[in-house]
């Protein structure tokens, strides 16, 4: 079932006022997972990027069902990137943390090039939650994403494809 917008509000809502931990501690750690999850989605093979999200994970991705699990995300993430997609990046705008439980606002891009060869640079807003695992790293258990903000047209591609 599609997440109702008051659904994804409220989560907001709940991430933007949550106490417990001062954002600049956590700030370098989503830093490093921001990284990681880049080299996992640009990895030739397909597959590394179930090891960025929780087995319970939902990916919940503008006008697509939701996915549920590190395997259907994984596999949502390969049929994107057989679709063209390409260069993610990651602008943080906000962190926090509260115990084992992270997160973080950020802008993203994506390159979008089809078989037509045309390049698109799709820019939105992603909300991730992330749980701490037991050897200290972070693993996305929530992941948000929202195109509201649209497509740069007027930005060059990185690569020429």
């Amino acid at each position: 079932m599609p997440m109702k917008h008051g659904a994804i509000a409220a989560i907001m809502t709940l991430v933007l006022t949550a106490t417990g931990g001062r954002a600049d501690d956590i700030r370098p750690a989503m830093e490093a997972a921001n990284g990681q999850w880049v080299a996992a989605f640009e990895a030739p093979a397909p597959g590394p990027l179930v090891s960025q999200y929780t087995p319970d994970a939902v990916l919940y991705f503008q006008g697509h069902a939701p996915a549920a699990g590190a395997n259907a995300i994984q596999q949502f993430w390969d049929e994107h990137k057989k679709s063209g997609a390409r260069d993610y990046t990651f602008d943080i705008v906000r962190t926090g943390m509260t115990g084992a439980s992270a997160w973080q606002i950020a802008r993203t891009t994506f390159e979008l090039t089809p078989d037509t060869g045309a390049c698109a640079v799709i820019v939105g807003r992603t909300l991730r939650i992330f749980e701490r695992q037991s050897d200290g790293s972070w693993r996305t258990k929530i992941h948000i994403w929202d195109r509201r903000n649209g497509v740069e047209t007027n930005r060059p591609c990185a690569r020429t494809y």
